[in-house]
């Protein structure tokens, strides 16, 4: 057992009765260990539960005790605070009690609330300095931490006030009908593609439209190939007719890559324009930024430079991927946000994955029947899909809906060359098994040519090999060759809901990657991660090389032996010496988590052995099945994918708008 595991195993054993744990747990010190595991907390959640204790004067109160690792585990799982409905106590306390000492622990808990008895630890006056505030507006009783509580309410104050705002932007309906009319003419509306026809005049997008240019605040919701990127390029070419200069307006997404795919999704939408016009072409100064980058992060001072006392200077603001901000980072943005003077426009998918940390701030503004009637006419849902395939988007829905799909097993084999618009599950039968599988998988998507008229990706990396960087970056055969090297890696991606284990992105990638090396007959030695064609994945922004978290490039050796990375920049690319990368890592496979945003023709969506395992939602598998375009195959056990699709993300705060 490493050290800091029975450092852990001393504070449980200091401060946490073990009468909680022994039931379930036999006397040996391992036991006791992997019992509290099913909390999957991490260590300095143990000191820090310690130190609110001790300073407290609370030592040894395993009632306490129990509740903040219940508070904990809900923070973990996306929950601001812990519902203390008598109920929902009590079952998340059965994470790590058994269900009689969950009772007890849940009564004695309230009985104690109720008699002030934890008033040295636990305050319900917001202005009192204690860690742990109990909040009972609302006919509700919630437990928040001290910080998450103040950026709680601090966010619902500035929605609020953005639902109250009256529209800046002074244009009548007639105005916005002309430029509607305007933007979808024949020579001005964006295409498909450079000579493509025009994208349709969809109803819910032109409904879209009209509500962001007569709202201050407007939310516009859609799964993939509704139309999301072409709908906020033509939400930006109003903007600009309406008379908003480019340098005020701002786009911004929370990741680095998802902010430059906003760049380059307007730079593509104008360059299919027949005619664009002046207006148009102004738009081509318009970047796509982080909301760090936006606020201008201050490292030195751990603050930002733009807040509520310096407000951003924008007429109009587009956030992208709102479904993946936290309650914390959407709180100190709209601090920044004036909201009498900046129209913000909110785009996103209310069926995606949340945020990795704290809250579900988009999924909650989506009215359900049930909550978010405040926003009922700020929403547009884009429901109309684009992209061809009924038969993954049905696959998509009933997952969404929390129903298991009708299937048949078959072989790893027969599922790699399913037709379009097919999927096909696989279930896994052995280690070796998943090894023989993952090598097939190499060998059809980067060793053997798609089709007769293809190279593989090898005979690319070859190709590219015998030319040097500068011949590779601007040269006609050069760019083809990285262009097609390119559209092989975004043909297809492994996904995986976990890093680690056998079915996690780092052993796949592992595996992969020393199969490609012998075949490539790699001269870069195995103590590198790299070789000639590994795929690689940013994980840190780093604005003066203009790489982004989630940027993926190819790895090439080139005609003199310097091996770089490559990076695509519309139609373009940039190339940087691999000790001058930012952090990366090999990108064969990724987690669910990093692909949003992503598309590819091909997903493996591999499912972890255990169906315990919190991440496992519908959530999840919605979001790994939708970055398919053409072909999905689930890989797991009938019993994991079952109950992914019978649990639902559930976050609880206290917004309730």
């Amino acid at each position: 057992m490493q050290e800091r595991d029975r450092e852990k195993i001393q504070f449980l054993d200091q401060f946490l009765d073990l009468g909680i744990l022994k039931e379930q747990a036999g006397d040996d010190i391992q036991d006791i260990y992997t019992c509290s595991q099913g909390l999957e907390l991490p260590f300095l959640d143990y000191m820090t539960a310690r130190d609110l204790l001790k300073f407290a004067g609370y030592e040894g109160e395993s009632t306490l005790i129990a509740i903040l690792m219940a508070m904990f585990s809900a923070l973990q799982q996306g929950s601001l605070c812990l519902d203390l409905e008598k109920g929902r106590l009590n079952a998340g306390l059965q994470d790590f009690l058994d269900d009689a000492k969950s009772k007890e622990i849940t009564q004695r808990f309230l009985d104690g609330l109720s008699n002030d008895r934890f008033n040295r630890l636990i305050t319900r006056n917001k202005d009192d300095y204690l860690p742990l505030i109990l909040d009972t507006s609302r006919g509700r009783n919630l437990l928040y931490f001290q910080k998450l509580y103040v950026h709680e309410k601090g966010l619902g104050e500035r929605i609020e006030a953005l639902l109250q705002a009256k529209n800046c932007l002074e244009v009548s309906d007639n105005k916005i009908e002309s430029l509607i009319g305007d933007i979808f003419s024949p020579e001005l509306s964006i295409r498909i593609s450079k000579h493509g026809k025009p994208i349709d005049r969809d109803r819910s997008q032109v409904d879209a439209i009209r509500r962001s240019l007569g709202s201050q605040f407007s939310i516009i919701s859609g799964g993939p190939g509704t139309g999301k990127t072409s709908l906020m390029v033509n939400i930006l070419r109003c903007l600009v007719r309406t008379g908003i200069p480019t340098e005020h307006i701002i786009i911004g997404a929370p990741t680095g890559r998802a902010a430059q795919r906003m760049t380059e999704a307007v730079q593509f939408g104008i360059n299919t324009i027949m005619n664009p016009s002046a207006m148009d072409m102004e738009l081509f100064n318009l970047k796509g930024s982080t909301l760090h980058k936006i606020l201008r992060y201050r490292s030195q001072n751990h603050d930002f430079y733009y807040r509520d006392t310096n407000p951003l200077p924008a007429s109009a603001i587009i956030l992208d991927e709102v479904s993946m901000v936290d309650v914390l980072m959407m709180n100190k943005f709209l601090k920044a946000v004036d909201p009498t003077k900046t129209k913000l426009i909110f785009l996103g998918d209310k069926d995606q994955l949340p945020s990795v940390e704290a809250g579900a701030v988009f999924a909650e503004m989506i009215p359900d029947g049930k909550r978010a009637r405040r926003f009922k006419d700020r929403l547009i849902l884009l429901e109309k899909v684009y992209r061809s395939g009924e038969n993954l988007l049905s696959l998509a829905g009933q997952i969404n809906e929390g129903k298991s799909p009708d299937f048949k097993p078959v072989s790893f084999e027969s599922a790699l060359h399913i037709d379009t618009d097919k999927w096909a599950f696989v279930r896994p039968e052995g280690i070796k098994e998943w090894e023989q599988d993952l090598r097939l998988w190499t060998r059809h998507h980067y060793l053997s040519p798609f089709n007769q008229h293809d190279k593989s990706f090898m005979d690319l990396i070859s190709e590219a090999g015998d030319m040097d960087t500068d011949q590779l970056m601007n040269s006609a055969p050069g760019l083809e060759i990285l262009h097609q090297c390119f559209a092989v890696i975004t043909r297809a991606r492994i996904l995986s809901l976990v890093r680690n284990g056998i079915f996690g992105c780092i052993g796949i990638n592992s595996r992969i990657s020393q199969h490609l090396r012998s075949v490539f007959g790699s001269d870069a030695g195995p103590e590198k991660r790299f070789f000639s064609g590994t795929v690689i994945m940013v994980t840190r922004n780093d604005y003066s090389k203009e790489l982004f978290n989630g940027d993926v490039g190819i790895v090439i050796r080139d005609s003199k032996g310097a091996y770089r990375a490559f990076f695509p920049r519309f139609d373009a690319y940039i190339g940087l010496a691999m000790d001058l990368l930012p952090p990366w890592e090999q990108a064969f496979a990724m987690t669910v988590h990093k692909s949003q945003g992503s598309e590819f023709d091909d997903v493996l969506l591999v499912l972890p052995e255990d169906e315990k395992h919190r991440l496992l939602t519908r959530e999840i598998i919605y979001t790994g099945i939708t970055r398919a375009k053409k072909r999905v195959v689930l890989y797991g056990t009938e019993s994991v994918l079952r109950t992914a699709c019978q649990r639902k993300i559930e976050r609880h705060s206290g917004l309730m708008w």
